[in-house]
């Protein structure tokens, strides 16, 4: 199989934007800033993969599990990927040949390319107006690359290969692979494409040709009232110009006429059925009176009141917090039994009493029969505050 010059500059396009937010998601992972630039899309065999430059090598596949079908593979140096771990857990910025990609270092690594790849297929749905989710990153080590071993290809089948130059500020400056099948590759600019080719408009209907009238129009005049020969004034009644004017209404039409139906002004619209038009009423227009509400529970009586009541007796979930901390992936891995957690917060300042996730009060701890409590000291004005509102 083959493609398109076309959809070659699609699938550039398309892992360009993916990337780009993938590079967001490891600057903010990593606290640095990165750049993943400069894609650049070619079509090789499956045994002519091989990328010297990239070994020893870390592949990392990514099997797409709703909206496209198929799986990506990214290629990064050992290398590349010792200095982001190193960079993620605070350890110093160089290479060790006493590094191993042990369990730790591995979940390490899924949860960094996990990170990348979940940003960038959130902008890949967004890119292609479709639902895109991905399985959990899993990574292989590799002395030398050979991706038949991790996908169904064989030595003589087309992928596609994207590169990319990858650089993040003061740690790495290298560049990586992502291999994808021709499949893949196809339905994913098929769909760019398709969203992006201006849909034709409908030709509009042809107007119905004109009917020529009948020999029973002619006489329409003794089958009903031409609308243009009444006109109700004042009185709510015909015209008596129009009616001597000889227009040719049919006497048992008008014998059949109700006079109050024709006369009162307050019954116009049953001349509508004989081709009048309908009287308008009279239109009383009064300010609308509407109640200031000046305190909760405002004009609530019987069943009412009671049903607040038992709105009122709602059990919330009530948390104190003594203070947070911020630490690194890595100094959580190493936490043990009796290990000391320093918050930031000083020793005899107010706590904090969090409803339902909403901080509301500060207070001070006191002991109680050998329970802690809080003393209220300070109440937070919040808009949670205000939607309970006061009885």
């Amino acid at each position: 199989m083959s493609i398109t010059d076309i959809q070659k500059d699609a699938i550039g396009e398309i892992m360009n934007i993916a990337m780009g937010s993938a590079a967001t998601a490891a600057s903010e992972l990593l606290n640095a800033k990165v750049w993943i630039t400069t894609p650049n899309v070619s079509i090789v065999q499956a045994d002519e993969m091989k990328r010297e430059e990239l070994e020893p090598a870390i592949c990392v596949k990514i099997v797409y599990t709703k909206g496209i079908t198929g799986s990506n593979l990214m290629l990064l140096k050992q290398n590349d990927v010792q200095m982001i771990l190193n960079q993620l857990m605070g350890q110093p910025l160089e290479l060790s040949p006493d590094f191993e990609f042990d369990e730790l270092n591995i979940s390490a690594v899924s949860e960094v390319m996990n990170q990348m790849m979940g940003s960038a297929s959130t902008s890949l749905s967004k890119f292609l107006d479709m639902n895109i989710d991905i399985s959990t990153p899993t990574p292989h080590v590799m002395d030398k690359i050979n991706i038949s071993e991790l996908q169904d290809f064989e030595p003589e089948d087309t992928v596609v290969a994207i590169n990319f130059n990858l650089t993040i500020e003061d740690v790495i400056n290298s560049e990586f692979v992502s291999v994808i099948s021709v499949e893949l590759a196809k339905e994913l600019s098929d769909r760019l494409i398709e969203i992006n080719t201006p849909k034709p408009e409908p030709e509009p209907e042809p107007e119905p040709a004109p009917q020529a009238p009948t020999p029973d129009a002619a006489q329409s005049g003794q089958q009903g009232m031409n609308p243009a020969m009444m006109n109700v004034n004042t009185g709510g009644g015909m015209n008596p110009a129009m009616m001597n004017a000889g227009m040719g209404m049919n006497p048992a039409m008008m014998g059949g006429m109700n006079p109050a139906m024709m006369m009162n002004p307050g019954m116009g619209y049953p001349m509508q059925q004989y081709g009048g038009y309908p009287m308008q009423m009279p239109i009383n227009i009064q300010t609308a009176q509407l109640h200031q509400f000046e305190n909760f529970g405002y004009g609530l009586q019987g069943e009412q009141k009671d049903n607040l009541q038992l709105l009122l007796g709602v059990p919330l979930q009530i948390s104190v917090e003594i203070g947070t901390a911020r630490r690194r992936v890595k100094d959580i891995l190493e936490f043990t039994q009796g290990t000391i957690i320093e918050l930031e917060r000083q020793a005899g300042a107010p706590v904090d009493v969090v409803v339902n996730g909403n901080l509301i009060a500060r207070g001070d701890v006191v002991v109680i029969d050998d329970n802690f409590a809080v003393r209220i000291t300070e109440i937070i004005k919040s808009k949670f505050m205000d939607s309970l509102g006061k009885e």
